[in-house]
């Protein structure tokens, strides 16, 4: 399946031009990836996508975000946001996290939230494309503090597929609510498997 008009919501579309929206589904549609599910009628969405494994997992979420015409605003490494990069990489939605100052980043979320109607706020809770034993549990906050519902999307090479889920409600119990995501991830495949 793959309909944007069906798939999002008409409050969390971006304005990407008719050329960029064209190029990501003509990319998807040539690499023969798949995306199943739709995003629900929210204004503020805390995407939470894994497994992370691998640098392709950006070009897809990429050729994703523009072949959908979706509102979507991720976070990255501070890293990345370095050498020339920064203003591309803000322009395409992304949003920098420095792990010694992570309240800088709920107050960078938080202030970009305030200026849509709609947003989808998207992260990897491994926090690296290695292999994790433990996620991080940064997306629980920033749904706290910026009242959103967490969605879970399952990245899946095996199949080329990206899995959209229905919303995840946290228990409130931290462990068991990352447990619960880390058995929703472990269902799919990543570009490399051995960091699933």
């Amino acid at each position: 399946m793959f309909n944007p008009l069906i798939q999002v919501p008409k409050k969390l579309r971006a304005n990407h031009s008719v050329f960029t929206q064209w190029i990501g589904r003509l990319l998807l549609k040539l690499t023969g990836w798949k995306i199943k599910g739709v995003f629900p009628e929210e204004e503020r969405i805390i995407l939470v996508a894994g497994p992370h494994t691998s640098n392709w997992d950006f070009i897809l979420a990429l050729t994703a975000m523009f072949g959908l015409n979706v509102n979507v605003h991720w976070i990255g490494k501070h890293t990345i946001f370095k050498n020339g990069l920064s203003k591309i990489m803000k322009k395409l939605g992304g949003i920098p996290v420095n792990r010694t100052s992570p309240e800088l980043l709920i107050h960078d979320i938080t202030d970009i939230v305030k200026s849509y109607k709609g947003i989808i706020i998207a992260i990897s809770p491994e926090g690296t494309r290695k292999k994790v034993t433990k996620l991080k549990s940064g997306f629980l906050r920033i749904a706290q503090e910026t009242n959103g519902k967490i969605m879970l999307a399952g990245i899946d090479f095996s199949t080329k597929c990206i899995h959209l889920s229905e919303l995840f409600h946290p228990t409130g119990n931290k462990d068991e609510d990352l447990t619960t995501v880390q058995n929703y991830f472990n269902k799919f495949k990543g570009k490399r498997p051995e960091f699933s």
